[in-house]
């Protein structure tokens, strides 16, 4: 991902010039930290096809920028369309759905890219603009987590938790775009209550690892 001016945690989310610490090329170098992304996983909202890896900087080919890039975009070539939904609407919005799907399967810097084209046609400033900006840099935290970048990590966590928090007190701890804010903050902080960079644990743990959770009932979902 390369750095544009106004991206939400474009400062610190993926830098792969940089190494990150305790990682070597994206990878951990620590033999006891064990790869559970492929064990985070949620029922999902849409039906778009995940890619077929997971990006990390400094061990995959960059997904857009590079020829062998899963979404690979040829130089001239147009961008992905992408069509804004107001916040009402969010059950229509195939980028936030694949957004939250990418998110539930730790697929961060995909879900990173799926929420920013929403958040590109937004209003900044608006409630829909922050929350989305919110999940946008939780998504670039918990890979900036992956690979043990802990100042990445504690910048990123306290922004992205002021976003939301702040969407939250302004919305009445109500549900927004589907998902109960309050519940998905208490799920965050608690994650990284413990976080510890110097880990030799699991980088992520999908047991308590916090799930975007969209607020759906039966039909909707057999619709989706």
């Amino acid at each position: 991902m390369q750095d544009k001016p106004g991206r939400p945690g474009a400062d610190d989310s993926n830098q792969p010039d940089q190494p990150a610490a305790g990682s070597r090329n994206g990878e951990p170098v620590d033999p006891d930290i064990v790869d559970r992304r492929s064990e985070i996983q949620h029922a999902r909202y849409g039906s778009c096809a995940f890619p077929p890896y997971r990006f990390v900087p400094g061990r995959n080919p960059h997904p857009t920028a590079h020829p062998d890039g899963h979404s690979y975009h040829p130089p001239g070539s147009p961008a992905p369309e992408v069509t804004f939904v107001d916040a009402a609407n969010w059950r229509n919005s195939d980028d936030y759905l694949y957004g939250c799907d990418l998110y539930n399967h730790a697929y961060w810097w995909e879900a990173h890219e799926a929420w920013e084209g929403l958040w590109q046609l937004t209003d900044k400033k608006s409630v829909q603009g922050r929350f989305l900006q919110g999940l946008i840099q939780v998504s670039a935290c918990h890979l900036k987590r992956y690979v043990a970048h802990g100042r990445g990590v504690e910048r990123l966590l306290g922004s992205s938790v002021g976003y939301l928090k702040g969407v939250d007190r302004e919305i009445g701890g109500a549900e927004f775009m589907g998902l109960a804010l309050a519940g998905f903050l208490e799920s965050l902080q608690a994650y990284y209550a413990t976080f510890n960079p110097g880990r030799t644990v699991p980088a992520h743990d999908p047991a308590h690892y916090p799930y975007a959770i969209l607020q759906v009932d039966q039909t909707t979902r057999e619709n989706m």
